[in-house]
């Protein structure tokens, strides 16, 4: 693994820190001192959700703290709606602090899923003063964000014009 000047870095610094669960695209933030990462709970009790939601910890495994789907994120839809379950993954740290990430937040789904669950995941962004802001608007699902040398956001998606949707994902920014 890589090392900063705290020592080497990685998930699994956070053994007993987390209950047991699934750590997901973890990403480092500019000074090389943080990680940003998907988590979902495997002790969720019966009746609650396993879902993904966003944390974060210093790369030492220290001050792990959850940022999203907490008890002061309200996980509202557009126009309120709740008709999917929220989770949040696919972080990636900006140039300025915040936090750039894939949710099924806009509680929409593809046209062409029938009846199958599959939500619409779109970007979003974190600030710790800000909250949870959506970036994109569309209907087609979006992936991997990541920032350009310019400091602009570049993700993958899943545009709807009737071909597969996984061999044909177009860049955008």
């Amino acid at each position: 693994g890589r090392t900063t000047s705290s020592g080497r870095i990685g998930v699994n610094n956070l053994d007993g820190k987390l209950p047991r669960g699934e750590v997901r695209h973890p990403d480092l933030s500019y000074d090389g001192e943080k990680l940003v990462f998907g988590f979902c709970d495997h002790e969720a009790t019966e009746g609650e959700a396993r879902a993904f939601f966003l944390y974060e910890c210093d790369t030492d495994g220290s001050n792990v703290r959850q940022l999203t789907g907490t008890e002061d994120d309200p996980l509202t839809g557009w126009e309120n709606r709740a008709t999917v379950l929220p989770e949040d993954f696919d972080p990636c740290y900006l140039p300025d602090g915040g936090i750039a990430f894939i949710s099924t937040r806009s509680q929409t789904f593809g046209r062409c899923h029938g009846s199958r669950y599959t939500p619409t995941y779109l970007a979003y962004r974190y600030d710790d003063d800000l909250g949870i802001r959506q970036l994109s608007f569309g209907e087609a699902n979006e992936w991997d964000p990541s920032v350009l040398p310019n400091g602009r956001v570049v993700f993958t998606r899943w545009d709807y014009i009737n071909r597969h949707d996984v061999r044909f994902q177009s860049l955008w920014t």
